[in-house]
């Protein structure tokens, strides 16, 4: 492995695992006809045409049967696998793979270390206009290229009972008071996943004006004027936990440890991530009750005129290669993989939000549906995406149990943030 991508692995916490061998057998390529190129592309069976689900296995086995049947000399061979950061890295070290599809939180690394090549050497004029401006603006965040396509996103929503709560709210202020009324009827008026804590409020946390990362990538999130917001948006929540207005338990939940008591009737409102309606409250409520639930997007601290709304998902991505042709089909993949036919198709399967607003024009599915049309509206209007740098998972982490400290009365704010800015600028120093 060369020293590059010792510290890719490093720099994703993954020293321990990249010692793993990866089952990756390079494909036969001896159905391709004549000189056909074959894009060996690396993805995971749920997002395959492999996967159990009837709906997906149709929908990605289109897209491929699309690109195949152009006529155009390529081919795309899936290679499923168990895809992570070091099975990624691994297989690009093998030359073993030509395309990958890959989490949001990734990119840095996969950019800053030159594994991805450059789509806009291979993208046509406008092709890249369709989608949310901000996901090609963070894709060229990192050093000015484009090397991944957004394939789908997600953004945190709140859902409502719309026959407990008639107006839902728009600021943290009109929270609390939903909440304090709720309670007041033996209730819960919101309920959290504080263990995904920066997920619902780094965009808030960028909509105050707060900076995370300075020029040269340094994290500067608790120093100064930047501290003072962390601290302003911790004391909301802990105020909340204090009075008693959001269940005890939320201080160590994740997104599925929240919902049994949504399902009781014990809570009113939640916080979850776009797709809750269709994995959580529809296999779960009656549908009598399930059609009284709605969404908006997520309240933003008071004073806050717009809030900005986290957004994540999963690329496809072209590797770069010595040889031309090979990069060019990669590429070529990439960009059918994310036309908007395509994003329709599969976005619909997964249950998933496109990255293309003409994707929303051209389906009744996601012209219909109430809970995509939100979560697309608050991407439209204030979509933001985290910063593409290798310390930001470590941020996330941080500020999640820094958070959860502070609910469960484990530790004060100050105590907190210290821990985790500690840690941070450790990690830090260590890439």
């Amino acid at each position: 492995m060369t020293n590059s991508k010792k510290v890719f692995a490093k720099a994703m916490g993954l020293t321990a695992l990249t010692a793993l061998a990866l089952a990756l057998a390079v494909p036969d390529q001896s159905f391709a006809d004549g000189d056909d190129v074959v894009v060996r592309y690396m993805v995971p069976q749920w997002a395959s045409s492999g996967d159990r689900r009837i709906e997906r296995q149709i929908a990605f086995q289109s897209v491929i049967d699309g690109f195949n049947q152009a006529d155009n000399g390529y081919v795309v061979e899936e290679v499923v696998t168990n895809v992570n950061q070091a099975s990624i890295a691994q297989a690009i070290e093998e030359k073993a793979i030509d395309a990958v599809w890959i989490n949001v939180k990734w990119y840095a690394a996969l950019q800053s270390n030159g594994d991805l090549a450059n789509l806009e050497n291979y993208a046509s004029n406008g092709e890249l206009d369709e989608y949310f401006d901000w996901t090609i603006d963070a894709l060229r965040s990192v050093d000015g290229n484009i090397g991944c396509v957004w394939h789908n996103t997600d953004t945190p929503l709140v859902f409502y009972d719309s026959t407990k709560i008639e107006t839902p709210p728009t600021t943290w202020g009109e929270v609390r008071s939903i909440a304090e009324e709720q309670r007041s009827d033996g209730k819960y008026g919101m309920s959290y996943p504080i263990m995904h804590w920066s997920q619902f409020n780094m965009g808030m946390f960028n909509a105050l004006g707060g900076e995370i990362l300075d020029e040269t990538g340094k994290p500067i999130l608790f120093e100064g004027a930047n501290r003072a917001k962390l601290v302003e948006m911790f004391s909301f929540y802990q105020s909340m936990f204090n009075d008693g207005l959001i269940p005890a338990q939320n201080a160590t939940s994740k997104h599925n440890d929240h919902l049994p008591m949504v399902y009781a009737g014990d809570t009113v409102m939640f916080l979850s991530n776009s797709n809750a309606n269709i994995r959580a409250l529809a296999p779960n409520l009656p549908p009598e009750e399930f059609g009284n639930w709605r969404a908006v997007p997520l309240p933003a601290p008071d004073g806050v005129d717009q809030g900005n709304y986290v957004a994540g998902g999963w690329f496809i991505c072209p590797i770069a290669q010595d040889d031309t042709k090979v990069e060019a089909a990669a590429a070529a993949w990439a960009l059918h993989a994310t036309d908007a036919p395509a994003l329709r198709d599969t976005n619909k399967a997964g249950g998933w939000l496109p990255t293309r607003g003409d994707v929303f024009q051209m389906d009744q599915h996601f012209q219909n549906d109430i809970f995509l049309q939100t979560a697309n509206k608050a991407l439209e209007d204030g979509g933001w995406a985290a910063p593409f740098s290798p310390i930001y998972p470590v941020i996330d982490s941080a500020l999640n149990t820094a958070m959860s400290a502070v609910g469960s009365g484990q530790a004060t704010i100050e105590e907190a943030l210290d821990a985790a800015e500690a840690d941070v600028m450790r990690q830090y120093e260590a890439l």
